[in-house]
């Protein structure tokens, strides 16, 4: 994979990035209530109290928020709907800590980093099954196409996670969790749900889906699109009126089985195809402009687990099976200028016992095979991992849980042996101080982190060159302290964590000599806060605001398209029982990007965005936004433009 070393430095970025900008990560919830929220009345403000919400990304198994040192954040089903978000990026990007980069709206390539990592050091899983892409550059995952459709729960966790997910989580955890039925409800009657929306730029978007229980036997099945013209993604201001257009397709299903109660076996299934046009660099100038180019994608996902519980669920075993490919291909006109397939096969077996009061086990090991395919590049390669990690509850176990407070601690360590580099062990430890008379929680992690080079990494040369192969992997370290005040008096929560990691070996790519390599040190520090409160019985206000700053050690220039600065507040209003209103405000720093030859800073941008939903009957329901309501003019990266002033409205059903 190379391009002739005679092509001027500009038009070689411009050739790449015709090549790869599908595939080169760039930056380094619609769907219906879930049970809980379906309980509520209509127009009734979300209950978020932290210390009911239970979290399971943290410790691979279920636990209250107040028990967990990690920093997490769980964006439920209800929230996705009330926010009428369409993808995932746009659900994600409102979280602390939480940076989204997108070359323009409707399919744009869209990476999700954390606390000013590299978009490849976030793990993305889907009902448990790794979905990164082995074929892209680093390994990460494009979030363009994620509906959010037929998902029930996000949380996302940040900060090292090697010791419970290996490789690729050196920044933190992204976990999607697909709706299932309630298999404790009394009402065993199919859920039915279907919605359909339109506006601005000739889009589309619908899905219908269904669920239920049949004796022993649960189900789930949706299928979801959407299809618009779009805007120009190289900004109209240049000049570029010519709109790129995007259509998306996808289907998933879950299947479960109780055999008794203690065994059961789930499958999950998932499918889409996507096409996406955009803009690249068309000679003579090779600058970003209007171009005949588009971008083809196939997804699948499959997994299989197998569940016991004995001992009265005092010893769980979860042996799980997953497969995720991607298949992407670029097209310049009639011209193929890139082609990726990525496959990721693995095998994994967890443990999780509670030995005593006050004292519990998790355990396992994993195999994972990841394969690549660019037609010039077919490679693999083998990772196997064993882990273990203990939870305990001191206080519980001496007696002094009422005086002293709730304190738990976890600490484990993980090894992995890599085909090509190794074995490496990394640990992590945490802790959970909840005070409940006080409504406080004082929590902090300390971990460390591994990423291997990808195999795209260690064979792609852009020009002349070789490829690197002398490439270290990544290590990290990196540690976090926060507080949570929730006091049951008083309808408010605050929370502020203060966090802190360092890489080695970080891996950028030198287009001087046309391959990856290792920067000395990068640094990440900052401070992330979020305020909640319910104003009156039917206003609530949520607002955040983290302070990042990502900076290369040997430079000290800050990181590509990282914002140091990045706040949210918005305000539901529930202006009766059937009406319901919301208005969110983002602001976005200054930001350094670059043109392939000189830095350049992108202006700080606030956008507004309005919505409404009206309940017609306990079926239906109407919904409408306006995006951008200011009708900003801002870019997220350099050179791309992003919608302005835009209507959309629907209806959703519900049976």
């Amino acid at each position: 994979m190379s391009i002739p070393n005679s092509t001027p430095r500009r038009a070689q970025a411009g050739l790449r990035l015709c090549m790869l900008s599908q595939g080169i990560a760039l930056a380094g919830l619609n769907a219906g209530v879930s049970a809980a929220a379906a309980a509520q009345s209509p127009g009734a403000i979300p209950n978020n109290d932290p210390d009911t919400d239970i979290v399971v990304t943290a410790n691979r198994t279920p636990a209250p928020r107040s028990e967990v040192g990690s920093a997490i954040t769980v964006i439920t089903a209800q929230d996705i709907e009330t926010a009428q978000f369409q993808i995932v990026a746009d659900a994600l990007a409102l979280s602390p800590g939480v940076n989204l980069a997108r070359n323009s709206a409707f399919g744009g390539l869209s990476s999700i980093t954390l606390r000013g990592a590299a978009s490849r050091q976030t793990l993305v899983l889907i009902d448990g099954i790794v979905v990164n892409d082995p074929s892209s550059p680093g390994g990460g995952f494009n979030f363009a196409n994620l509906d959010v459709a037929d998902i029930d729960a996000i949380e996302v966790l940040r900060g090292p996670q090697s010791i419970l997910y290996g490789s690729e989580a050196i920044g933190g955890v992204v976990s999607i969790r697909t709706r299932r039925p309630d298999l404790t409800a009394s009402d065993t009657s199919p859920d039915v749900r279907a919605f359909v929306e339109g506006g601005s730029f000739a889009t589309v978007r619908a899905g219908a889906g269904f669920s239920g229980v049949t004796g022993n036997f649960d189900y789930r099945a949706s299928v979801f699109g959407t299809r618009t013209n779009g805007i120009s993604r190289a900004d109209s201001d240049d000049g570029n009126t010519e709109r790129d257009g995007f259509e998306s397709i996808a289907t998933s299903a879950n299947l479960g089985y109780t055999f008794s109660p203690v065994f059961r076996a789930e499958t999950f299934l998932r499918y889409g195809t996507s096409a996406t046009e955009f803009d690249g660099f068309p000679p003579p100038n090779f600058t970003l402009a209007d171009s005949d180019d588009n971008d083809s994608a196939e997804e699948y996902v499959a997994g299989g687990r197998l569940i016991g519980r004995l001992f009265d669920g005092r010893f769980t075993n979860t042996l799980t099976a997953g497969y995720s490919r991607i298949e992407r291909s670029n097209f310049s006109g009639e011209a193929q200028t890139f082609s990726g397939v990525g496959d990721r096969l693995s095998f994994d077996y967890l443990a999780q016992a509670t030995l005593a009061d006050g004292f519990a086990i998790t355990a396992g090991g994993e195999t994972e095979r990841t394969t690549i395919d660019t037609g010039t590049v077919i490679d693999d390669v083998r990772i196997n991992s064993v882990f273990g990690l203990a939870t305990v509850k001191p206080f519980a176990v001496s007696g002094l849980a009422d005086g002293a407070g709730e304190l738990t601690i976890t600490g484990g360590l993980r090894l992995d042996d890599h085909e090509t580099f190794g074995a490496v062990t990394t640990a992590r430890f945490t802790g959970a101080w909840a005070f409940p008379a006080l409504g406080a929680t004082l929590r902090g992690s300390w971990g460390e982190g591994f990423s291997a080079p990808t195999l795209f990494q260690l064979n792609f040369v852009f020009g002349a060159g070789e490829p690197n192969r002398d490439l270290q992997p990544e290590q990290s370290r990196g540690w976090d302290l926060g507080l949570e005040f929730a006091p049951d008096r008083l309808p408010v929560t605050l929370q502020a964590t203060y966090f802190n990691q360092d890489t080695d070996n970080l891996i950028d790519f030198n287009f001087a000599t046309g391959a990856f390599f290792n920067i000395n040190e990068s640094r990440q520090r900052g401070v992330e806060t979020q305020f909640a409160a319910e104003l009156t019985p039917r206003i609530r206000l949520t607002t955040a605001y983290t302070y990042t700053d990502s900076i290369d050690v040997q430079t000290g220039l800050q990181a590509l398209r990282q914002p140091r600065h990045r706040a949210f507040t918005n305000i539901i209003w529930a202006v009766t029982d059937m009406l319901t209103t919301s208005a969110g405000i983002t602001y976005n720093g200054r930001e350094r990007d670059t043109d392939f030859v000189n830095d350049v800073f992108i202006d700080s941008f606030v956008r507004l965005d309005l919505r409404a939903e009206y309940q017609l009957s306990e079926q239906f329901q109407l919904f409408g936004r306006i995006g951008n309501a200011t009708d900003a003019n801002y870019q997220d990266i350099l050179g791309f433009g992003e919608p302005g002033i835009a209507v959309f409205g629907g209806i959703r059903f519900r049976q």
